[in-house]
């Protein structure tokens, strides 16, 4: 019996990351959200290991990137071998090592902590409300409205109704299939066994590699990875057609695992099959519900961008349902978070599938070829080695959706993060100044705060003008590092329009910025 509605301005369906981290957005942009979650608990165990310096930076942006800092850590190197042990046939740098976005490009994580400290960050905000061991067994949507049935673990039913819906329910997704959206196939299905271990130490363990490693054996493929704090995993490929229980049997994976451990330095936590697989949604929404996360798209996990994917599906679409629901901007653009997101999440599943089949080559011929004209050169010719690691890593800017004409060589790009002097003489993260809103940034003297376009749109939108020096003012930050000085004339730029989640809109001469802003405001209410 149904005995009770909430109310609410958004429902989310899922509290892992990429629901976690939807409402710590929206909560902390002062909107009412409840998240419904079929489990009751955190699941105990890694799913994801990895995330790079654009996901720190959205932590950032929901103002968890110190917590989880300090749980995490960073790391630059990957190794290629070919046998469990032996010297690497490549070394790859992983990830930005510029410091571009604010922080190092890649970074090491135990799961189950982060959850926890996703879930501590809802706690800030009296308006997010999470249901945990509540199953949504129904979905209803009117013109103006959705409604969320659930049931909890003592079958008492309850209706959340909300604005919005979305599904952040996992790979096996309950809204996804309420809502009839089907998913398209890469045609990529591997299985792998996943074993998660822990030091019986309870630290870092000296004798195990500190770097992560690809084994490359044609006989037994194995990834290799060394997470944060005593963790470490070892994930498996199933070979010469084992059956399930076969592959997953304890004492053949305590075999597997001598190879490369001592094994009574070790307390093995989970085994655990996975099926690999490349596919996305051939829709993200159905009217007043959206996707996001593993309901949207899943990947092979050779790039560790999985878990990465959702976060920035939740940071992309925030910020727009941040607007829509203030009635600040037009529905529309809910659309274009679609048009962004799947184009970008397909090209790195294409680029996890390549990896992987470079990694998991069972065919000898193949793998002799790959060593010897891959991973030789590679590992002798830096520009080599440079171009490998560019064909698999495929994140790349955006090239379609909310963006500008103006400057079509920078629009789509994540802006730099460098650190800036303020005129009361802190040193700043440039994000921090933004805050969670638009930003246009500027070379010092050049903003016409009194264009009419920009007051207009200031009456609608949060914009944050800031300029920028070489050296500290009254009315400008202090580029202390010079970085900002070489990105904007490296792209010919007197001011550059950024998004809330750091993607730059358009950039120019300040000639350009009345077209500018004329074309940006297009989508908003007038």
């Amino acid at each position: 019996m149904e005995n009770s509605i909430r109310q609410c301005d958004v429902v989310i369906v899922g509290l892992g990351p990429t629901g976690a981290m939807l409402a710590n957005l929206l909560g902390q942009d002062g909107w009412s959200v409840v998240v419904l979650e079929r489990d009751d608990d955190i699941y105990y165990a890694p799913k994801a290991v990895h995330f790079d310096d654009e996901v720190m930076r959205i932590f950032q942006a929901a103002g968890l990137s110190e917590p989880i800092g300090q749980t995490s850590e960073s790391f630059r190197d990957m190794e290629f071998t070919l046998k469990p042990t032996g010297e690497p046939a490549l070394r790859m740098v992983i990830g930005e090592q510029d410091g571009r976005y604010g922080h190092p490009g890649a970074w090491w994580f135990h799961q189950p902590t982060l959850e926890k400290q996703l879930r501590d960050g809802l706690n800030r905000f009296d308006k997010v409300t999470s249901i945990t061991g509540a199953s949504v067994t129904r979905i209803e949507q009117q013109t103006d409205h959705v409604v969320a049935t659930a049931q909890s673990r003592d079958g008492q039913t309850f209706q959340v109704r909300g604005q919005y819906l979305i599904g952040c329910d996992g790979g096996r997704s309950f809204v996804r299939k309420e809502v009839g959206i089907k998913l398209e196939s890469a045609d990529f299905d591997e299985a792998w066994v996943v074993v998660d271990t822990k030091t019986r130490s309870g630290k870092k363990d000296p004798n195990l590699p500190s770097r992560h490693r690809q084994t490359c054996d044609p006989k037994q493929p194995v990834t290799y990875v060394p997470m944060a704090g005593p963790y470490y995993e070892w994930q498996f490929m199933v070979t010469d057609g084992k059956s399930d229980s076969e592959a997953t049997d304890p004492h053949f994976v305590r075999q597997q695992l001598r190879k490369f451990v001592d094994l009574n330095t070790i307390e093995i936590n989970r085994i655990a099959l996975y099926r690999f697989h490349g596919l996305w949604a051939k829709e993200w929404r159905k009217g007043r519900v959206l996707l996001a996360g593993d309901a949207a798209h899943q990947m092979p996990p050779f790039l560790g961008q999985g878990m990465c994917s959702g976060i920035r599906d939740a940071h992309c679409l925030g910020w727009r349902l941040d607007l829509v629901l203030a009635g600040k901007a037009k529905p529309a653009c809910l659309d274009d978070y679609i048009t962004e997101r799947n184009a970008h999440v397909k090209h790195i599943i294409n680029g996890a599938m390549f990896l992987g089949r470079v990694i998991q080559t069972r065919h000898p011929v193949i793998a002799y070829l790959r060593n010897n004209f891959l991973f030789r050169p590679a590992n002798f010719f830096p520009a080599f080695n440079r171009f490998f690691e560019a064909t698999a890593n495929r994140k790349r800017p955006m090239d379609e959706g909310f963006f500008g004409l103006n400057n079509k060589k920078l629009a789509g790009h994540l802006s730099i993060q460098p650190a800036v002097t303020t005129p009361n003489k802190s040193t700043v993260a440039l994000d921090d100044l933004f805050g969670n809103g638009f930003a246009l940034l500027g070379r010092a003297g050049v903003l016409n705060k009194n264009n009419p376009v920009l007051k207009r749109l200031l009456g609608i939108l949060p914009i944050q003008i800031i300029e920028f020096d070489r050296n500290v003012t009254a009315t400008s930050v202090a580029d202390s590092t010079g970085k900002l000085g070489k990105w904007f004339e490296k792209h010919n730029a007197d001011f550059m329009l950024i998004r809330p989640d750091r993607y730059v809109y358009d950039a120019g001469k300040i000639a350009d910025l009345d077209h500018v802003l004329a074309n940006f405001s297009k989508l908003f209410a007038q």
